[in-house]
């Protein structure tokens, strides 16, 4: 027949489609409708979005008939609601970093490292997704307070820096696709021996306060949501971060409380130290506190695990178990500074029952090859006649 010698059917080529994106995305550009939309419910303009895909393919290819796949609405949400060429690298479930330097992109990937070039056509994008990840999370970031730490849709932990305070615009993204993991799996990645396994689970169950520490990227917080897991399903558990990484979705007594930077005039900055006093107040039968960052944390923490919350947990940045020891005596102390090192010291031995020190194992080219578990100490509850502490080394 005539129409169907007229209509071909054919296939958009990858040019085509760029194309076509480019040309919806100017026609919604200023559409109320779609401008105002969150793309935590992109979903709900999927029907609509494919009547304009449609329209325009019709109008610029008129005597073609092509099929439009769901992956071109799905990447057009991305592009209108979404976070745009982020959005297949927060699906990746082998990416767990991703940097963004002005126009350029760096992902980690397996524990290597990628340059990607650059992957904006301009700074304009990248302010476009600055602005989409703030508006969502309802905090300001601009040049009267050019930081902004928070989490994305998926529960990505993200960091933005912009000028005047930088030299470029820098958003860091640890994605959340890294940590849901078993006990089991960690020791099938080899980050333990199978006795240090079988200890880590009896000290989950005689309710011993564990200390992770490590560098950045040690996994430190993907062995604490772990160990997290084995805690038994009658226990009531606050969490205490500054971001919700530590997700115990099977857990029925688990009560999140997360801290608030002051980003705009009329907020009231919420800090690790409130959240902890409050915790207090709330019968908890274990703390967790995601990472111990500052002296007052560090100080409200120790007395909290002092006053009967056994099994608890908490991480630390630091370069060895030995620094771990002596950055919490140098927290405690500048909080409270009528207090030495030997109360310092008394008040840690009392409240840490156990270290572990993680390590990252690097190549030449200083890409991540394993996560070690490199020191494992048992901390005696005394110390000994020099004041020191009473340490296991297993």
């Amino acid at each position: 027949m005539l129409k169907d010698r007229l209509y071909e059917k054919r296939k958009l080529t990858g040019e085509d489609e760029k194309e076509i994106v480019s040309l919806v995305k100017k026609k919604i550009k200023n559409d109320n409708y779609f401008v105002k939309g969150n793309f935590l419910n992109r979903d709900y303009f999927k029907d609509k979005l494919y009547v304009l895909l449609k329209d325009e393919i019709e109008r610029k290819y008129e005597y073609f008939d092509f099929d439009i796949k769901d992956e071109l609405i799905n990447e057009l949400l991305s592009e209108v609601f979404g976070l745009g060429v982020l959005e297949k690298f927060l699906q990746d479930k082998e990416v767990t970093d991703i940097f963004i330097q002005d126009d350029e992109m760096i992902i980690i990937k397996n524990g290597i490292k990628k340059y990607l070039g650059k992957v904006f056509a301009n700074i304009d994008e990248v302010y476009l997704i600055v602005d989409r990840i703030k508006n969502n999370t309802g905090k300001t970031v601009d040049q009267r307070i050019p930081f902004l730490n928070t989490e994305l849709y998926d529960g990505s932990r993200c960091s933005i820096i912009i000028p005047p305070v930088s030299d470029r615009v820098y958003v860091s993204i640890r994605v959340f696709n890294c940590i849901d993991f078993e006990l089991e799996d960690l020791l099938k990645l080899n980050m333990f021996t199978k006795k240090h396994y079988d200890i880590l689970k009896d000290l989950i169950s005689k309710k011993k306060n564990i200390l992770i520490a490590g560098s950045m990227g040690s996994g430190k917080t993907t062995l604490l949501n772990t160990l997290a897991k084995l805690i038994p399903k009658n226990e009531f558990i606050n969490i205490i971060q500054d971001i919700p990484e530590i997700k115990l979705k099977g857990h029925p007594y688990v009560r999140m409380l997360c801290t608030r930077t002051k980003s705009r005039e009329y907020d009231n900055e919420i800090n690790q130290d409130k959240l902890i006093f409050e915790t207090l107040r709330m019968k908890a039968d274990r703390i967790i506190v995601g990472e111990v960052r500052d002296s007052m944390a560090a100080y409200q923490m120790l007395q909290a695990l002092n006053t009967g919350h056994r099994g608890s947990f908490t991480t630390i940045h630091a370069d060895s178990a030995f620094d771990a020891f002596l950055r919490l005596e140098t927290l405690a102390m500048e909080y409270k500074t009528n207090i030495n090192n030997y109360i310092a010291k008394r008040m840690i031995s009392r409240a840490i029952d156990v270290i572990l020190f993680l390590d990252c194992e690097k190549d030449k080219n200083l890409n991540i090859c394993n996560r070690t578990l490199r020191e494992f100490l048992l901390v005696s509850n005394n110390l000994d006649k020099r004041g020191d502490y009473k340490l296991e080394y297993l």
